[in-house]
């Protein structure tokens, strides 16, 4: 076996802030990751590889039964660390799994036509490309996409729309080629268009959504004084890619089988508990899927 990526599709139940540590003159105060060169916001590879970490020591506590004998929640949780850690890795020894970031693929702009996905034509090409779905939904995107603005799913193409502040003249695909959609997605975006590459990173960044609140002084329980901020999230209903190799000199065929059915097992707990910060705010659930076999059919990661 070799140690070629599998890839993982994800969608935003609830907003993601996964916070810079810092902020943007004349811009919200508590800002997001982004990418160095594109200013396209990403999920950071450490954090996918902690939350996973976290929620797969959690499953080995429920259901290994070696932990589940032990008695106290100490020596449950010890049991399960030791482990995972022979998979993850940890301050001595590298571990078996490799996490990339997650980048965002299909993001969601109000129009006058609703809520359209934006994405851009090697964005697309690159992550559904080659896909495998007997019950996906082939599109037509173009060979080149230039500067111009492409409705590939959905939308009304005879006139101008609007994504946000901007109003775009929409162009026919006249060259394309086709990809497939894959179902869990197709049902679940209506409307598609591309766009050009340094179109996309301002589209992204002037629609991210922004929230207001105000800190809490824990002796009084009322709003401090001058402590109003904001800060700055991916929406709900962005879709997100990423990748996770499997170190074959460190493994072999049933660790890596037990390995891709651990992270799978962990995916409802993404759904549930999410990643990223201000989760007692409504923050950061997932629904996680992944090309899945010879056949690269899209799973749920879900049971």
């Amino acid at each position: 076996m070799n140690n070629s990526p599998t890839k993982y599709f994800g969608i935003a139940l609830d907003p993601i802030h996964i916070g810079a540590g810092g902020y943007r003159l004349g811009g919200v105060d508590n800002i997001i990751v982004r990418e160095p060169a594109t200013d396209v916001p990403k999920i950071p590879g450490t954090s996918l590889a902690g939350v996973i970490r976290e929620y797969a020591t959690i499953y080995k506590m429920e259901n290994e039964k070696e932990c589940i004998d032990k008695k106290t929640y100490k020596e449950k949780r010890d049991c399960a660390e030791q482990k995972i850690k022979l998979i993850f890795g940890d301050e001595i020894q590298q571990g078996m799994l490799r996490f990339f970031d997650g980048q965002i693929i299909l993001f969601p702009v109000s129009s006058i036509q609703g809520t359209v996905w934006i994405t851009t034509k090697d964005l697309i090409e690159d992550w559904l490309g080659g896909l495998k779905d007997k019950n996906g939904n082939k599109l037509t995107i173009p060979k080149e996409a230039n500067d111009n603005a492409y409705a590939i799913k959905g939308i009304d193409n005879s006139k101008p729309l609007n994504l946000g502040w901007l109003l775009l003249e929409m162009k026919n695909v006249t060259d394309g080629k086709d990809i497939l959609i894959p179902s869990q997605l197709n049902s679940f975006i209506k409307k598609i268009v591309i766009v050009s590459d340094k179109l996309f990173s301002h589209l992204v960044n002037d629609n991210l959504e922004v929230r207001t609140s105000v800190r809490i002084d824990p002796t009084t329980g009322t709003a401090e004084k001058g402590k109003l901020f904001t800060y700055e999230a991916i929406p709900r209903g962005t879709i997100f890619g990423f990748e996770i190799v499997i170190d074959t000199r460190k493994s072999n065929e049933s660790q890596i089988q037990e390995i891709f059915s651990l992270i799978d097992e962990t995916t409802p707990y993404l759904k549930l508990l999410g990643l990223g910060g201000l989760g007692t705010r409504g923050f950061g659930r997932v629904e996680i899927f992944k090309l899945n076999g010879n056949e690269s059919e899209l799973q749920s990661g879900a049971k």
